[in-house]
C-alpha cells in the first residue's frame, strides 16, 4: 500500500479591514477561522486594522496597520497602511495566498497591490454582509451606492476565486462566473456549546423557571427586524394571554426598542438586554426554549447555528440566508418577515405542539456538528489548494508554450 505524500503546509494571510476586539460576525468569522487553520497546520497571518482592546487567546501571527490617526481613513492613510503591511509581510515571508476578507475596502487593498505587480499570488475573497446583501428598503447595503457597486464587482472579478458563505450569497455573485464561487458557511465552536438546560436568564431577568425564553441574539439594527419579534409578541398576547412565552433580545443598541416595548405594553414580556459577555450569551442559548430571527436579510446567521448547538429550535423569517438553515437542516420553522402576526402564529404553533418542538432540537443537534470550524477550515484548505495549483498551472502555460 503507497503511502500519501504529505501536502506542503501553506502559509496564508487573512486581510481585512474590520477586527477584534470590535465584535460582529465578520470580525469573530475570520478569528475562529485563522485559530481552526493553524491546528490544521496553516501558518497564518492575520492582516487588520487596528482596533484598540484586549484579544482572545489566538494562536495566528496579527499585524495591525492604520487607524491611530484623526481622519486616517478618508485620507487614504489608511490604504496605504494596509497595503504597506500586506507587502512587508509577503516579503519577510511569502505568502502562499491571500484570502481577503471583505470585498469593499479591504478589497480595495489586495486589489491595488496586486495591480502593482508588487504581489504575485492569489486571492480569495470572502464577502461578508454589507459588502454584497442589498436590502433597498432599509438602506442596507454598500452596492446601494453606484461607486460602491462598481468596486466592489471589479475587486470580485479580479479575485482568483470567491467563497460565498450560503445560497442567498451565491445569489448575489450573479455577475460572477459559477465556477469561480465556492460555498462554505461559516462556523462555530462545537465545543463551545451544550445542550443542558440552564437557567441564566430566568436569574438574571428573575423569572419563574415555567416561563419559556425566546431568544433573539445580535445588534440592534433596521435589517435584523426586532421591531417585528416585539410586534409578534403583542400579536401573542392578544390571540392567548396564557401563553407562557417571554421574548430577551440580547445585543449592542438595544435600548433603542424600549419605547416600543413600553408603548405596546410589553413589560415583563419583552426583554431588551444590553450586549453580554462571550460566556453569558452561551449560558443565554443554553437557558432558551427556541431561537428567534425576525431578519430582514440576513448573509448566514452565526447565531442561528449557535443556537442549532445548544438543540434550540429555529423560526427563521423566509428570507435568503435565514429560510436557507432551517430548508437545509430541517430544524425549525420559516415564517413571512416583517409580519408579526405570522410569527407570532410560528410562535404558538411551536409551543402547542411540543412534539414537533423535540423532534426541531434533535435535528438541530444532530446537524450542528457539520459547521464546527475544523470541518469548515478543511472546506477552506480544499479550496486554497485548488486555486492554488490553478493559478500555477496557468502561470506555467506560457512557459511551456515558449519552449515549444
Amino acid at each position: 500500500m503507497l503511502n500519501k505524500t504529505p501536502q506542503p503546509m501553506l502559509n496564508i494571510c487573512l486581510f481585512t479591514d474590520s477586527f477584534l476586539p470590535k465584535v460582529g460576525g465578520m470580525e469573530l468569522a475570520v478569528h475562529y477561522l485563522a485559530n481552526a487553520l493553524c491546528t490544521r497546520g496553516c501558518r497564518v497571518t492575520v492582516i487588520a486594522k487596528y482596533n484598540k482592546g484586549a484579544l482572545p487567546e489566538r494562536r495566528y501571527a496579527l499585524t495591525r496597520y492604520g487607524n491611530r490617526l484623526p481622519l486616517s481613513g478618508r485620507s487614504g492613510m489608511d490604504a496605504l497602511a494596509g497595503i504597506a503591511a500586506l507587502l512587508r509581510s509577503h516579503y519577510q515571508r511569502p505568502f502562499d495566498l491571500i484570502n481577503c476578507h471583505g470585498a469593499s475596502y479591504a478589497g480595495s487593498r489586495v486589489y491595488l497591490t496586486k495591480k502593482s505587480g508588487l504581489l504575485n499570488r492569489p486571492v480569495v475573497i470572502t464577502p461578508h454582509g454589507e459588502d454584497i446583501q442589498i436590502v433597498p428598503e432599509v438602506g442596507y447595503g454598500l452596492r446601494l451606492t453606484p461607486k460602491l457597486d462598481r468596486t466592489i464587482r471589479r475587486n470580485l472579478k479580479a479575485a482568483d476565486g470567491v467563497t460565498a458563505i450560503s445560497a442567498s450569497i451565491v445569489k448575489q455573485l450573479s455577475f460572477l462566473a459559477p465556477d469561480k464561487i465556492s460555498t462554505i458557511p461559516n462556523g462555530i465552536h462545537l465545543g463551545e456549546f451544550n445542550s443542558r438546560q440552564s437557567d441564566f436568564l430566568h436569574r438574571y431577568l428573575n423569572l419563574p423557571p415555567a416561563c419559556s425564553i425566546v431568544l433573539s441574539v445580535g445588534r440592534n439594527h433596521r435589517v435584523k427586524g426586532y421591531e417585528y419579534g416585539v410586534r409578534a409578541f403583542a400579536a401573542v398576547a392578544r390571540e392567548r394571554p396564557e401563553h407562557p412565552l417571554k421574548y430577551v433580545i440580547i445585543g449592542k443598541n438595544t435600548h433603542l426598542l424600549l419605547p416600543l416595548i413600553k408603548n405596546l405594553n410589553l413589560q415583563g414580556m419583552v426583554f431588551a438586554i444590553p450586549q453580554m459577555r462571550r460566556e453569558d450569551i452561551v449560558r443565554a442559548y443554553a437557558s432558551a426554549w427556541c431561537f428567534l430571527s425576525p431578519s430582514l436579510s440576513e448573509g448566514l446567521s452565526l447565531v442561528s447555528i449557535e443556537a442549532m448547538a445548544c438543540g434550540l429550535p429555529l423560526i427563521v423569517t423566509d428570507v435568503p440566508g435565514n429560510a436557507d438553515i432551517v430548508k437545509e437542516n430541517n430544524c425549525g420553522l420559516i415564517v413571512q418577515a416583517k409580519a408579526p402576526r405570522e410569527i407570532a402564529r410560528g410562535l404558538l404553533h411551536l409551543w402547542e405542539h411540543p412534539r414537533e418542538h423535540r423532534l426541531y432540537q434533535q435535528k438541530a443537534l444532530g446537524r450542528a456538528p457539520a459547521y464546527d470550524w475544523s470541518a469548515i477550515a478543511d472546506r477552506y484548505i480544499g479550496v486554497y489548494r485548488q486555486i492554488i495549483a490553478r493559478t500555477w498551472s496557468a502561470a506555467q502555460a506560457p512557459a511551456a508554450l515558449g519552449q515549444k
